[in-house]
């Protein structure tokens, strides 16, 4: 599945086939660009709770810097 990509202004760039899309890599001829699967980001069953957890962890911070 192709993503959309965008440049630093915002507009949408064209999908060339090559690279992350930009004219640069469709004229070098790049090759495509494919998004890494990486287990710790795909969440699965833990994504959620792990997330809850987190919240809850920060939700006993102040907000400000402690000296040790």
């Amino acid at each position: 599945m192709a993503h959309a990509r965008f440049d630093k202004l915002g507009r949408r760039l064209p999908d060339t086939g090559h690279g992350c899309g930009c004219s640069l890599c469709a004229e070098s001829n790049a090759p495509r660009y494919e998004r890494r699967v990486d287990a710790m980001r795909e969440g699965g069953e833990w994504g959620s709770l792990q997330r809850r957890i987190a919240r809850f962890v920060r939700s006993f911070s102040s907000g400000r810097p402690t000296l040790a």
